[in-house]
């Protein structure tokens, strides 16, 4: 049996719950131990609006994991999103001393820690701290500053905030399932960690994230975030544009929207508008369903842009954008998303290297392994010298909470992907 370390993530989505235990190999990389999911209960926007039936929901879907892992959960890691986060931009400077010397970590970690402590509302807290850019004595653009010799050191800092009432609810949520919450990430940014590659970071790029009621989006430049936001519009306002133009219930709605959406209007034969306001029951085609999805998705990315707002930045994205999501299926919406931003389009739902991951069923299983790498990035961080020692460390803790046996497990296929989308990148529908 292997004596990687283990990481447990659940994923609150807005439409599904995605759990997932993965285990470090011998030579570093993550594979996938178990995968459980669940429909979403008492869940909305990013917050629990029913503790008791959402509370239920987390225990079922760790239960899962459980039996799909053959291992025991007492505390995994969470994602946090919704419409409460905010991200701003925060400034801080330090003096380095009464003349200059080479900066230290300690230099670094005391300015990151003055750009943290801002004032900000009592009611909000900040999530995450992300260095943009330093400057040492005014000189602007320096990546990693320790080393260089000044006397003033400078951060511009990207900066997540959320409302503590909120966060305080999702924790009070999965100890009332009886789990102890190991520690949270802002959703976009883990899937960013799972998707998104070093060097397209470090070119920039726009990942997009379109979700079942919010579409999230982080820009990346120079190996780190630049911006994020979201929007709140996603899969779901597709569901019901259908739901209502086709006149059929949101099950049916959402079936057609699966297996036949289309969101150019160019892709399937010209219909007349008119159908849609003259007939009790509309005739389902292709183009009366492209017809109704391409005003929402055109109206999602162009909002997108919008929020994020620099188009001079936007331009120089190297790496282009890539889209996830399960509102990023639909045939059409790579070719829609490159008129609307005049730049490269991918689509990518998996980590190109991920053991494991062609048993993963069908489904949106980015985020929860952003989190599962967030949590072994950061374990690798806090204790890097107890890395070959089992039991030492965030280990210890972790193997106290698992006992592992080794899984019966089935492989799961995947369909085809459709010609028309297919970028080469590894795709999982759903």
């Amino acid at each position: 049996m292997s004596q990687g370390r283990l990481f447990v993530a659940c994923d609150f989505g807005s439409t599904s719950f995605r759990a997932l235990v993965c285990e470090t190999t011998d030579n570093g990389e993550m594979e996938v131990v178990g995968c459980a999911h669940e429909k979403v209960e008492g869940f909305q926007d990013g917050d629990f609006i029913d503790l008791g039936a959402g509370a239920r929901c987390i225990a079922r879907c760790i239960r899962d994991l459980e039996a799909d892992s053959d291992i025991y959960v007492s505390g995994f890691t969470y994602n946090i999103g919704g419409s409460h986060l905010h991200s701003i931009r925060a400034t801080a400077q330090i003096s380095i001393g009464p003349g200059p010397r080479p900066i230290r970590q300690g230099d670094v970690d005391a300015v990151i820690k003055k750009a943290r402590g801002m004032a900000i509302p009592f009611d909000q807290k900040i999530l995450t701290v992300t260095p943009v850019e330093f400057s040492v004595d005014r000189v602007r653009g320096i990546v990693d500053p320790l080393g260089r010799v000044g006397s003033l050191l400078e951060i511009q800092a990207h900066l997540v905030m959320g409302s503590r009432s909120v966060l305080n609810n999702i924790e009070n949520a999965v100890e009332t399932a009886k789990y102890k919450p190991l520690g949270e990430e802002v959703d976009v940014m883990a899937a960013g960690m799972a998707l998104l590659e070093p060097q397209e970071k470090t070119q920039g790029a726009m990942l997009i994230d379109i979700g079942g009621d919010l579409t999230n989006w982080a820009v990346y430049r120079k190996g780190t975030i630049l911006a994020n936001g979201s929007i709140p519009w996603g899969g779901n306002h597709m569901t019901a544009d259908l739901a209502h133009g086709l006149r059929v219930d949101w099950d049916q709605a959402e079936s057609i929207k699966r297996q036949r959406g289309v969101v150019m209007r160019n892709l399937a034969p010209e219909v007349s508008l008119s159908t849609l306001f003259n007939e009790e029951k509309p005739e389902e085609t292709k183009g009366l369903i492209a017809a109704i999805l391409e005003p929402r998705m055109e109206e999602i990315l162009t909002m997108v842009k919008k929020d994020f707002g620099d188009l001079r930045e936007l331009s120089s994205l190297g790496a282009g954008i890539i889209l996830t999501g399960g509102g990023s299926h639909c045939r059409g919406t790579k070719g829609l998303c490159e008129e609307i931003f005049d730049l490269q389009v991918r689509k990518r739902y998996l980590p190109r290297k991920l053991a494991g991951s062609d048993h993963l069923p069908e489904g949106q299983w980015a985020t929860v392994i952003g989190l599962c790498r967030c949590s072994a990035k950061d374990s690798e961080m806090s204790d890097p010298q107890e890395d070959s020692r089992p039991g030492g460390g965030l280990l210890g803790k972790l193997r106290g909470m698992f006992k592992k046996q080794e899984p019966q497990r089935s492989g799961t296929h995947y369909p085809e992907p459709d010609p028309e989308e297919d970028d080469g990148e590894m795709v999982a529908e759903g």
